[in-house]
């Protein structure tokens, strides 16, 4: 295959080097780079998640200048663009070649890419209607069509940082605890909660601006640690820098993409990736509100809400204590069916206190337990899979076409079921200021949502992980890659 991207490009220069020179990683460059570097990226993506729509909506005022559903509209074309866009970066990152990798330059691309655009998808000069309605298009689609597309490139950094999946699970756990920990909780919710309603409900957009400028201007920084203390260690294994192992001879990108789904490990993690997001968007953005409002009673008076919320999530805190050591000791596999089990017998258990408070949240509280191993480890074994059609097909999928598509096919299928929660709420005849006293079809599918969905979803991810001893497989492949390789050199 040819190869025309990044060629005699700056990232050729000598200061663009990666500072790791280790062959092996160091804890100097799992911190700085997987748990440090990437937080300030993922702070302006949680920020930018939490308050764009309320910023168009309170302050822009995009429905009401351009007519109803405008942003609903701007939305979805974002998201077409979005997958458009995922296939265009692949076809660029598939044929690039660079002495720093295929993913990490598109990383930082990315990330300096969110920085600019994010800013100026709040930053709205005053240019016109029309004008203003086509800045903030062509600033959306920068930002989440291509900035983010680029940005989530990282997360091949885990299988192409190392073979040492000891060291691969380590650096995912660092990532999510940079993601879960760090910006899910306390990002999140000193935006959402705090600096919402003291600083931007009801006041000006500069407020807004200042915000969104001051994380955009920190994560600026933080990327470009993210940049210099990682390494492509799996991509540049050939002396010649040829990349991720592409050449002709490994076939169209057609081929490839049927290779993909010859491979055995492959397809139960493309199962589980697909069933996770499907999970995610079938529950929808407000089921723990509504949930605690209709179910269990929450109002402004009793705090039900801010007390379920916290106490229910406590595991992701303490998780981190407890889940890597397990799942080195008995493999994320076996540690994962465990914790599976685990939400389930809280699910079960929230069927059984039904509509009892400190029963929901002690069942919550098992349920989130059992994720644990879910939200913390199991991408690291996920992308593993990536090793198997190496294996197979002497090429690795990384940043290629062919995964590219895969990906689109996942969020398609997974799209389907954006806002069917939403849906049934308005077919059982949801009524907000109904509060408690809902029509009963509501509160059973409140129910059906909250624990009967999930209990079939883990009880999937069980079983499919009952057959999938990938990590049992991983040594003698990786021998056998490493031998391959030093025949062919």
């Amino acid at each position: 295959m040819k190869k025309q991207f990044l060629k005699n490009s700056i990232f050729e220069k000598p200061f663009m080097n990666s500072r790791i020179k280790t062959e092996e990683m160091t804890m100097k460059e799992k911190i700085l780079g997987y748990l440090v570097g990437p937080f300030g990226m993922l702070s302006l993506q949680a920020v930018i998640n939490q308050l764009a729509e309320l910023y168009y909506t309170e302050i822009f005022y995009i429905d009401q200048i351009f007519g109803v559903g405008t942003y609903l509209v701007m939305s979805w074309v974002t998201k077409i663009v979005s997958i458009l866009a995922g296939l265009l970066v692949a076809y660029v990152v598939e044929r690039s070649t660079s002495s720093q990798g295929k993913i990490r330059p598109f990383v930082l691309i990315g990330q300096l890419l969110c920085a600019f655009s994010g800013f100026f998808m709040f930053a709205i000069p005053e240019i016109g209607q029309v004008g203003k309605l086509i800045w903030v298009y062509i600033f959306n689609i920068l930002y989440n069509g291509f900035g983010i597309t680029m940005f989530l490139l990282r997360k091949n950094m885990i299988t192409l940082a190392t073979r040492n999946q000891n060291d691969r699970n380590q650096i995912n756990l660092f990532d999510r605890v940079s993601n879960f920990m760090l910006v899910g909780v306390a990002v999140t919710m000193v935006v959402g909660s705090i600096l919402y309603y003291t600083m931007l409900h009801g006041y000006p957009k500069e407020n807004w601006l200042l915000i969104i400028g001051v994380i955009a201007l920190i994560s600026i920084p933080l990327s470009l640690i993210n940049y210099f203390y990682t390494k492509e260690r799996v991509t540049l294994e050939a002396e010649d820098i040829e990349g991720a192992i592409y050449n002709k001879e490994h076939g169209t990108d057609w081929k490839k993409f049927l290779d993909l789904f010859k491979c055995r490990y492959w397809n139960m993690a493309f199962i589980i990736t697909t069933l996770n997001l499907i999970l995610a968007n079938l529950q929808g953005y407000n089921l723990n509100t509504n949930f605690c409002t209709v179910i269990l009673g929450a109002n402004a008076q009793n705090n039900y809400n801010l007390i379920f919320t916290v106490a229910s999530g406590l595991p992701m805190g303490i998780g981190i204590l407890i889940i890597y050591p397990l799942s080195k000791k008995f493999t994320v596999r076996k540690t994962t069916m465990a914790f599976s089990l685990i939400s389930i017998i809280g699910c079960i258990m929230g069927l059984f206190f039904k509509d009892d408070f400190i029963g929901a949240v002690i069942s919550y509280f098992i349920f989130n337990v059992g994720t644990l191993a879910s939200v913390y480890v199991l991408d690291a074994l996920l992308l593993s899979a990536n090793d198997e059609v190496e294996y197979k097909f002497h090429f690795r999928p990384e940043g290629t076409v062919a995964l590219a598509v895969t990906t689109a096919i996942a969020t398609i299928i997974s799209g389907a079921f954006a806002g069917v929660y939403e849906t049934g709420l308005s077919f059982f005849g949801y009524q907000s200021h109904l509060g408690v006293n809902q029509p009963e079809g509501v509160v059973k599918w409140l129910y059906f949502v909250r624990y009967i969905v999930p209990i079939i979803h883990f009880l999937i991810i069980f079983v499919v992980l009952y057959f999938m001893d990938l990590e049992e497989k991983l040594p003698q492949m990786q021998k056998e890659i490493r031998a391959r390789k030093n025949v062919d050199n």
